[in-house]
């Protein structure tokens, strides 16, 4: 082998080994020209991405953030929704300055697609796993892929949103903790019906948000979930929700 053949394999063998690392994200993106200014969303073709620019805080009063519970609520949203104040903007631990509805265009524009939406109302009378239950009962839209960016002591970490909650289930009567496994998927609710939660990723199947786990139907049942607080950067951290559709072609 060659000093040149050599010098080649050294290189990719350390880009697969940084690529494997984890929390790590591969150096592209931290080029500053990659990451939208405080209070704008940028929607990125070349990646097919939308990045949010967003805070850590610490709703502490707020269900499933230091203890066991159920809510409709995202982790994740924004400040502004339909033209006003968001009505959960204090429920959100990754709080964004933008509107809702300029993170729904970003994904439309990308080529994302929503296929069944309601509004909140509506559904109230489509929730509930029963015998009755069909497709239609569910949330329906293209798939997405979540993740949180930010700086830590000079180096970028990247985590699944998943990552930041942990669920509760009950088998024979015991309960068992496990990793939150939800399925995400583009709806767009809030945005279409104006809802005005704020609301970017729901840990349920809500149609208040615009991003919701269709695990379930509609509403009900919701999951038992914990805010995971041992991998949160610290409150006042600017970090990016990073938001990839897999587009339907």
């Amino acid at each position: 082998m060659t000093l040149h053949n050599i010098c080649v394999a050294v290189f990719l063998g350390s880009i697969v080994l940084f690529a494997l690392l984890p929390g790590c994200t591969m150096p592209a993106v931290q080029e500053q020209g990659l990451l939208p200014s405080p209070g704008e969303v940028l929607t990125d073709h070349a990646r097919g991405e939308v990045l949010v620019p967003a805070t850590v805080v610490h709703p502490e009063d707020k269900p499933c953030i230091d203890d066991w519970g159920q809510r409709p609520q995202a982790f994740a949203g924004c400040r502004f929704a339909a033209g006003g104040d968001a009505i959960f903007a204090d429920f959100f631990v990754f709080l964004s300055d933008v509107e809702t509805e300029e993170v729904y265009r970003g994904l439309i524009d990308l080529g994302a697609k929503p296929r069944l939406h309601c509004s909140m109302a509506d559904g109230k009378k489509l929730g509930g796993l029963t015998p009755a239950t069909t497709r239609d009962n569910y949330l329906q839209g293209d798939s997405i892929v979540l993740s949180v960016l930010w700086q830590e002591k000079g180096k970028w970490i990247e985590r699944p949103y998943d990552d930041f909650a942990l669920e509760k289930v009950v088998v024979n009567g015991s309960d068992v903790i496990k990793p939150w496994t939800p399925h995400f998927v583009f709806h767009g609710s809030g945005a279409i019906h104006a809802a005005r939660t704020g609301c970017i990723a729901c840990p349920c199947d809500c149609p208040g948000g615009i991003i919701a786990d269709n695990r379930f139907p509609i509403y009900n049942p919701k999951p038992m979930v914990r805010f995971n607080w041992d991998i949160c950067p610290p409150v006042g951290t600017p970090v990016y929700v990073r938001i990839r559709p897999v587009c339907t072609r």
